[in-house]
């Protein structure tokens, strides 16, 4: 049998998460240099801070991505308009 598949069948996703690393993918980009991210294998919800760190996605910063993809794309589309 396959490691991998031992693995996920007899280690919890989190457990399995924090002995190998979050398998991160992107499911929005907010601007060029924000991005939220998306664990497939646990679910764990990422975005980059204001520093460009990783950190874990909070209802707050949720909002405050939602205000700067605003501001971002109503900026970006008067400049090409």
């Amino acid at each position: 049998m396959n490691i991998v598949l031992l693995k996920e069948k007899f280690l919890p996703k989190k457990i399995l998460c924090s002995l190998i690393g979050h398998r991160l993918v992107t499911t929005k980009n907010i601007t060029e240099h924000i991005r939220e991210y998306k664990c497939s294998c646990c679910g764990l919800e990422l975005t980059n801070n204001y520093k460009g760190i990783k950190s874990i996605l909070t209802p707050e910063l949720k909002d405050v991505n939602i205000t700067v993809m605003d501001f971002y794309h109503r900026r970006h589309h008067r400049q090409t308009a």
